[in-house]
């Protein structure tokens, strides 16, 4: 059963605070590759635009790891608006404040991560 949200909120509001903050610089840095991506140059010469080929490729995975990490927070801001923050979405318990501190939007406490980890 999920915690009333005001109660979550005041439990997690250092959490909650540290999520929001990761979200915009994620949000910022998101706008910065954007503009990195986008940019176009002449091609000087076939080495110059293979380099140019791997930064890109290397911007891109980056931005889909970190679009992955920004949609896990937004996933974690909501759980604390509906007061469902801090519970494993596996088995119902309690995540540790440890975890939460270390990965602020895990949605699993650590037996079911290692669990799902080793499936």
């Amino acid at each position: 059963m999920a915690t009333a949200p005001r109660v979550i909120r005041g439990k997690f509001g250092t959490l909650q605070r540290q999520l929001s903050t990761e979200r915009e610089t994620l949000m910022a840095r998101f706008a910065q590759r954007r503009s990195e991506i986008i940019e176009d140059h002449e091609p000087d010469d076939e080495g110059a635009e293979a380099n140019r080929n791997l930064a890109r490729h290397l911007i891109l995975s980056t931005m889909d790891r970190e679009r992955r990490t920004l949609s896990e927070i937004e996933v974690a801001l909501k759980r604390l608006e509906s007061g469902e923050y801090g519970v494993c979405d596996s088995c119902g318990s309690s995540i540790s404040a440890a975890r939460l501190n270390a990965l602020p939007w895990t949605r699993r406490c650590i037996d079911c991560a290692n669990r799902a980890a080793r499936a």
